[in-house]
């Protein structure tokens, strides 16, 4: 069968990628063609452009490093380059899913439509693991275009509690909770291993952290007599900052001492890696829904003063995994049935 996949994989952004090469790695093991959907517009490329834009020459470089590596990672995907927009290719089934494709509040790409099931040329549409992050409800509800689209979706999966409930309140359909498709898969053929001079290490993975967290972070790390590695985003208060293709980043994460993060995906690598890690989680909803899935909660780092007290607190790896395994198969499960079944 022939399968479309509708997500955001072609952002400067690790989970993002991952999370599009799991799901196309995952639904090609279940024996179908899979391809990725380009929905180009301008104004979607300009907000990608300017995430990438500087004025400080040392950040702009590191930018430019980044995207040759991304530009490599996503020889992996196999992406229909022609607009769907213009196209309109009929697929025998489309795959709405991963990542934040229901944010219609995220500033750093265009709202489509389509990732809301509207306008797609197949009889057979479903999602898998959408988020709406801090998208509520009420905002889908004010937009009938988004509304009539959701209407065209036969099967629906969500990732977190507010996606799920939107799905309740909008189309009223039954609903699967799933994980990220980054859980579903290995990656021991995949990792490319990056190499940190020196001794030991602690990833720092975030977009922004604010001075408090800095400070923590800092004075932990030298407690330790460690470095401070940041890939993926230029936090030059770490020692050094690393413009690393997707699976270098998973090498960092597999043989760094400690992860400090605030990122879903940051948690999620650090989880699947087995690593002592802290997540700003209170801060960001889809992570402390993760993490309280998996009986984590106890890493959150906000309310620390001295954040070695949670890094250093051991993690009971053989309970976390035996979740996993349960949510893995009925995600599986999920998907597996929804591609099958008739529209």
């Amino acid at each position: 069968m022939k399968v479309g996949i509708l997500t955001l994989h072609n952002a400067f952004n690790f989970g993002a990628y991952l999370q599009a090469y799991a799901l196309q790695k995952t639904i090609t093991g279940l024996g179908h063609d899979v391809e990725f959907i380009s929905l180009s517009r301008p104004e979607g490329n300009m907000r990608r452009i300017r995430t990438m834009l500087s004025r400080r020459p040392k950040k702009l470089a590191f930018n430019f490093s980044k995207y040759l590596a991304f530009r490599e990672a996503w020889r992996s995907i196999n992406v229909n380059t022609e607009s769907y927009s213009r196209t309109r290719k009929r697929y025998d089934a489309i795959v709405i899913g991963s990542d934040e494709v229901w944010n219609i509040k995220n500033p750093t790409f265009a709202v489509m439509p389509e990732y809301f099931g509207h306008g797609l040329n197949s009889e057979k549409i479903i999602t898998y693991a959408p988020s709406s992050s801090k998208t509520t409800h009420a905002d889908v509800a004010r937009n009938p275009r988004l509304v009539e689209g959701m209407g065209n979706i036969h099967h629906f999966s969500a990732r977190d509690r507010n996606t799920f409930e939107i799905v309740e309140r909008v189309v009223k359909k039954p609903v699967t909770m799933v994980l990220d498709p980054t859980f579903l898969v290995g990656y021991e053929e995949e990792v490319e291993d990056v190499a940190i001079d020196g001794k030991g290490y602690i990833v720092v993975y975030t977009y922004y952290f604010d001075p408090a967290k800095i400070q923590k972070t800092i004075k932990f790390a030298r407690s330790r007599g460690l470095k401070l590695v940041s890939p993926c985003f230029y936090n030059d208060w770490c020692d050094e900052v690393v413009p690393c293709t997707p699976f270098g980043f998973l090498s960092l994460i597999r043989d760094a001492e400690y992860v400090v993060t605030d990122t879903f995906h940051g948690s999620i690598f650090s989880i699947l890696y087995g690593k002592r890690f802290g997540s700003y989680a209170s801060e960001k909803i889809k992570v402390a829904a993760l993490l309280s899935t998996l009986g984590l909660s106890d890493r959150e780092l906000g309310g620390a003063d001295d954040i070695g007290s949670v890094l250093d607190d051991p993690i009971d790896y053989e309970a976390v995994r035996a979740r996993i395994e349960r949510e893995r198969d009925v995600s599986l499960n999920y998907l597996r049935q929804a591609l099958a079944t008739a529209a």
